[in-house]
């Protein structure tokens, strides 16, 4: 197989590759060529050595804009593989591999707890290893981690892809919280149906948290109501404090709280949401030595005391 490629990439070359994908994002020939720094005829011409090579249209031609075909759509999953893969054998001999940044992604809820003291824990023991955070929901980390633009991350939502490797390393439970003197907190178990009284501060669509939410609420068809839907967990948890709604949380993100009582943790018949924060990579990623260093300090980051109390 890896004989047929190289073969046929001694014919289509990683600059056929570059310039078709450039072509595909911005639909446009001289467009390209002006990105490219390259002339238009040549564009076309390579364009042509690919399709002339594979006996198939990339680009259905209109006056105004090209359309890329459905052939050129699975091409172009080939030549982002390819081009990733030389991208990433570029990083790894050209660099010190010792000091080349590994790219961790985090979901938000992991970013705000685990992330600051797993970072400490190593640097602490890996103090040569250079880490670049990118933190965001689920639905953009595992586009990243497909892209190759993130080497590993670390996610509590549910993965789509099954390009992409998941290993669970670290135990978290969701909860509905309210503040201490909340009408529902006198209810020993919180009927489903109560909370349609009561408006929600809610993570965007897309989150891993807003989807566990939404699955339980529909399954017991609950027409719950939405207050706020905020990307950022501190303003939602000083929404809750400030008294404008409920929200489900992680246990990992008011530990504080809960001990001093200003929030309080709702049971709600039902809902029982323990999960795993889970490290991800791509299937086709070279588990390095800094990469493996990381799988490990997350595998053993230390237990919430919480989690115990909510249990």
């Amino acid at each position: 197989m890896y004989y047929d490629v190289l073969r046929r990439l001694i014919i289509i070359t990683i600059k056929h590759l570059q310039i078709f994908q450039e072509v595909a994002r911005v639909k446009s020939m001289s467009q390209a060529a002006k990105n490219l720094y390259i002339s238009q005829p040549t564009i076309s011409q390579k364009i042509q050595e690919i399709e002339d090579e594979y006996h198939i249209k990339l680009f259905q031609r209109t006056h105004k804009t090209l359309l890329i075909s459905e052939e050129g759509t699975s091409f172009l999953k080939y030549s982002t593989r390819i081009l990733n893969e030389f991208e990433e054998m570029d990083d790894y001999f050209l660099n010190n591999k010792e000091n080349t940044t590994i790219r961790l992604g985090a979901t938000l809820t992991v970013g705000c707890t685990i992330i600051p003291q797993l970072l400490k824990n190593i640097k602490q023991n890996y103090p040569q290893m250079n880490i670049q955070i990118t933190v965001d929901n689920t639905q953009y980390i595992e586009e990243q981690l497909l892209e190759n633009k993130l080497d590993i991350a670390i996610v509590e939502g549910d993965i789509r892809n099954a390009k992409i490797v998941r290993e669970p390393v670290i135990q978290d439970q969701l909860v509905f919280i309210s503040t201490a003197n909340h009408p529902l907190t006198k209810f020993k178990i919180i009927q489903t149906d109560q909370l349609e009284k009561y408006p929600f501060i809610l993570r965007e669509k897309g989150s891993g948290t807003r989807a566990k939410f939404d699955q339980f609420m529909n399954r017991y068809k609950v027409d719950y109501q939405t207050a706020w839907t905020c990307h950022s967990w501190e303003s939602i948890k000083q929404a809750v404090l400030n008294e404008y709604g409920l929200t489900i949380i992680s246990v990992h993100m008011i530990e504080n709280e809960i001990k001093d009582g200003s929030l309080k943790i709702l049971n709600v018949e039902n809902w029982d949401c323990h999960r795993m924060f889970s490290i991800c990579y791509h299937e086709s990623k070279e588990l390095n030595d800094n990469l493996l260093n990381i799988i490990h300090e997350s595998e053993n980051f230390s237990h919430c005391p919480i989690l115990d109390y909510v249990s």
